[in-house]
């Protein structure tokens, strides 16, 4: 598409102020070092909002940016990034980490039925799990939409990492294995400001995305794509392709560089469980997001 137009800002506005709570937040936690999780925690209690339907404006900027191919009166599953981030960082601010220490690693998503346009949506979230390994501790965070009659139509768990300071861990060795027979399912390409389009979209505006100068400055040493925006663009591939992705769980193995031109979606034949792995190629040997789905 040709621009996502900047007065969609308006509809980001829960996002932008706990965007503005996590700046304070760190501020004041500047000079403490990262916090491991008391031994006794347990599941953290959810918190629960009725949010207005999303504006027309918002999901049709939305389904252009990402081609998506379901039916004009649904939402699609995968836009539960947008209405759940607040919520996630709400629950995350409870928590006694470092919020300038958190990634993104992954996501899953499970569609249990289609997401109506033009209805308040019932969302709660959760913490789900929390483990501490060796340099990090790794949070799932459960996202549940729905409906005042249909409560939990999608479920969406989002999997982040809280790095500690000092020495990490050496990744294991994976075991050799036979290469799955990867076939295409098609391809996607993203341009230097997708990043400030995603940002508009969902409320994302962390400048690695869309502020070359900052980004130049971090460990990408450049813009990068949202990790959610990759996983939306190859969603839709997919279903393109004529896949169901009812349940599909991924994770960020590396940033897409922005600009970026040789995308490829892939997947593997279908195992005896039902799954089909998939991945999304760059250039090169490059992967960017790695899962699988049925």
């Amino acid at each position: 598409m040709n621009g996502v137009p900047y007065r969609l800002l308006r509809h980001q506005v829960p996002m932008l102020l706990t965007g503005a709570r996590v700046v304070g937040h760190t501020l004041l936690n500047a000079m403490i070092p990262a916090s491991r999780p008391p031994a006794d925690r347990g599941v953290a209690e959810a918190v629960a909002r009725v949010i207005a339907a999303p504006p027309a404006a918002l999901v049709d900027a939305y389904r252009a940016w990402a081609d998506a191919s379901g039916p004009a009166d649904e939402l699609p599953p995968h836009m539960a990034s947008q209405w759940s981030l607040p919520l996630v960082a709400e629950l995350l601010l409870r928590l006694p980490y470092k919020l300038t220490s958190v990634i993104n690693q992954g996501i899953g998503l499970r569609v249990h039925g289609p997401l109506p346009r033009n209805v308040p949506l019932h969302v709660s979230a959760a913490v789900e799990q929390i483990v501490e390994t060796s340099g990090r501790i790794k949070v799932v965070v459960a996202v549940i939409t729905g409906t005042a009659q249909r409560p939990s139509l999608v479920e969406a768990r989002l999997h982040m990492s809280f790095l500690l300071p000092g020495p990490r861990a050496a990744r294991n060795a994976r075991e050799s294995t036979d290469e799955p027979q990867w076939a295409s399912a098609g391809q996607w390409q993203a341009d230097a400001r997708d990043g400030l389009r995603f940002a508009l979209l969902t409320g994302d505006f962390n400048p690695i995305h869309w502020c070359g100068p900052l980004a130049r400055r971090s460990v990408f040493r450049g813009l990068v794509l949202h990790g959610f925006g990759s996983f939306v663009r190859s969603y839709e591939v997919l279903r393109r392709h004529g896949l169901r992705c009812n349940d599909i769980d991924v994770r960020f193995v590396k940033p897409v560089p922005l600009p970026c031109s040789a995308l490829s979606v892939q997947i593997a034949p279908v195992d005896a469980e039902g799954w089909r792995a998939i991945r999304l190629a760059g250039a090169g040997d490059a992967i960017h997001l790695t899962g699988k789905l049925r």
